[in-house]
């Protein structure tokens, strides 16, 4: 009996480091999938945080889009005044050089075309065309150059949860 009662003490025993030895890959496979659960609300606040950064960003794209069609109808709108502009300094050309055939001294006339009031208007509105229109390609491709980098960053952020969790996101996939 002895004997029999020994082999059932080391039969305990065995029985009872076997408990301890799952109870520890238990308990750490419980800490390892806290810290999953932890790392997964991580990750959906960071996605919540991307998605409203997005729609911010998309926001602010319809404003530059919007800034930009009105400066294409502005730079319309200047080039009509300067094609005018252009059409009443042919005019006038047209009229000195019949008021030139009519003999007005010719000290007149030249004085008339070295004028620079009428160059620099026009050199102005030109010039102020041109500050407009390069603004707006700047805005633009300052734009698209963050809009690139935003979803290249938020799609590595989609890869590293898919990478930690294995799981897929809901509505996203990834490729």
């Amino acid at each position: 009996m002895n004997k029999t009662l020994n082999d059932w003490n080391t039969e305990f025993v065995k029985v009872k480091y076997l408990q301890g030895e799952y109870k520890k890959k238990y308990d750490a496979k419980v800490k390892e999938m806290k810290a999953m659960e932890e790392q997964l609300a991580g990750c959906r606040t960071e996605l919540t945080n991307m998605i409203t950064l997005a729609s911010l960003h998309n926001q602010q794209m319809d404003r530059l889009h919007i800034d930009l069609v009105d400066a294409y109808t502005t730079i319309n709108q200047q080039m009509k005044d300067q094609q005018v502009l252009e059409d009443e300094n042919k005019r006038l050309q047209s009229m000195l050089s019949e008021k030139k055939a009519q003999h007005l001294p010719s000290t007149v006339i030249e004085d008339f075309k070295k004028s620079f009031a009428f160059k620099i208007i026009i050199e102005d509105h030109v010039q102020e065309a041109r500050n407009h229109i390069y603004d707006i390609e700047v805005k633009a491709l300052e734009a698209e150059f963050m809009e690139e980098g935003f979803i290249k960053g938020f799609m590595k952020g989609v890869r590293a949860v898919h990478r930690k969790t294995g799981a897929d996101i809901q509505g996203l996939s990834p490729s």
